[in-house]
């Protein structure tokens, strides 16, 4: 976990939260949040963009919301007799982006430009989630072969309601 991300959790949820980290260890959430008796879930996504090169991905002031992670795994021609030869429930799991497994509390998406913290957009994910499934179709979505196959929404962030957003931009910079 990266510095900013923990002095974040602290500045803004408090000085003595207790941190823990289970972003390799569980598909529901990365992170969760410990206070007195309240235990905070929480999935971040880092993303990093360098002046010059991806920065203008940066200004278009959007989020990626990963639908689908590996497409290829599904381009098989299935029928109910060779559906469990073909498929896995995990590696079907798997295959689903992030946004249907994800149960955390908050969605929290921390943006680096040349590796300094640029902005932070914190999301209440227990009312973002409905209300992106039922608004999903206003969407475009996105494709990359780079890695694995993955479907993106892409989400203006001045779409999310504001009562459920909480966007902060790094005092390194000014907004452009």
């Amino acid at each position: 976990m990266h510095d900013h991300i923990s002095a974040y959790f602290k500045k803004f949820y408090g000085q003595d939260i207790e941190i823990k980290d289970f972003e390799s260890k569980n598909l529901c959430f990365d992170t969760v949040l410990s206070d007195k008796n309240i235990n905070l879930f929480v999935e971040y996504k880092s993303r990093f963009f360098k002046t010059g090169d991806s920065d203008h991905f940066l200004y278009q002031d959007d989020i990626l919301v990963e639908l689908v992670q590996t497409l290829p795994y599904f381009n098989k021609q299935t029928t109910n007799r060779n559906i469990n030869s073909l498929y896995s429930s995990y590696a079907v799991n798997t295959a689903l982006g992030w946004f249907y497994k994800c149960s955390a509390d908050r969605l929290i998406f921390f943006r680096f430009l040349d590796k300094k913290l640029y902005d932070v957009i914190d999301i209440d994910f227990r009312f973002f989630k409905p209300w992106l499934m039922n608004n999903i179709n206003k969407y475009k979505l996105q494709y990359s072969d780079l890695t694995t196959g993955t479907i993106n929404l892409i989400l203006p962030i001045v779409d999310i309601p504001v009562p459920m957003l909480s966007y902060k931009i790094s005092k390194f910079y000014e907004k452009k």
